[in-house]
């Protein structure tokens, strides 16, 4: 899956050279006057940060976690590079199936939300992990928190979809598959054909009349 493109972080100086910490408890909400702005980052770290979305992009997420390390030890308020380095993270487990690597992985995002807490493209990467670790509720909640922000992200909608599809929730996952196809017909229909997320739900009457027509 192609990264949402932009990342967040969070680091304790003990974590800067060792990784995230594995708590994946979420962060406490601040009120909304007190919230602060997103650091600014460093020329150095935030080009080291975009070599590691091409990497994932490329999905050689080894790679890529290599220099979003090198981005944080550059800069370590580079929240960009800690958000990319969880789901990063998290899609490397969820390949290798190393459950460690995908609680690792969220707890970066959700260190990159303690630093950035506005930054959405982190909603997006804490919604993808936790979708990836079986936590499907959280996940719904943050896919619906991008939508809450950009109303036109077609793959938050699609993302939604994907988990009820999973679930066998054939009304409820063809909901969020016409709200994405609203924005983006044809590559949300030529993905929903070919995905495993709607094996349970293919034969149905109700997602065959949406993906023929």
């Amino acid at each position: 899956m192609k990264l949402y493109s932009f990342f967040t972080i969070f680091l304790v100086s003990a974590w800067l050279l060792t990784g995230c910490g594995t708590d994946t408890a979420a962060p406490a909400a601040a009120p909304a006057q007190q919230q602060q702005q997103a650091p600014a980052i460093t020329a150095a770290s935030e080009q080291l940060y975009t070599d590691g979305e091409k990497a994932y992009e490329q999905f050689d997420y080894d790679k890529a976690i290599l220099f979003f390390d090198k981005a944080i030890a550059a800069d370590s308020h580079n929240y960009k590079a800690l958000s990319g380095k969880g789901v990063a993270l998290a899609m490397r487990g969820n390949s290798t199936n190393n459950k460690k690597d995908v609680t690792d992985g969220i707890a970066c995002v959700q260190q990159a939300l303690t630093l950035a807490p506005d930054y959405v493209p982190s909603f997006y990467n804490l919604a993808l992990a936790y979708k990836i670790n079986g936590q499907y509720d959280d996940s719904i909640a943050w896919f619906q928190k991008v939508i809450a922000k950009e109303p036109d992200n077609t793959w938050s909608y699609y993302g939604i979809a994907t988990i009820y599809g999973d679930q066998g929730k054939t009304t409820e996952a063809v909901t969020y598959l016409s709200k994405a196809a609203a924005l983006d017909n044809k590559n949300v229909k030529d993905a929903a054909r070919t995905q495993s997320h709607f094996d349970k739900i293919r034969h149905t009457k109700e997602f065959s009349h949406w993906i023929d027509n």
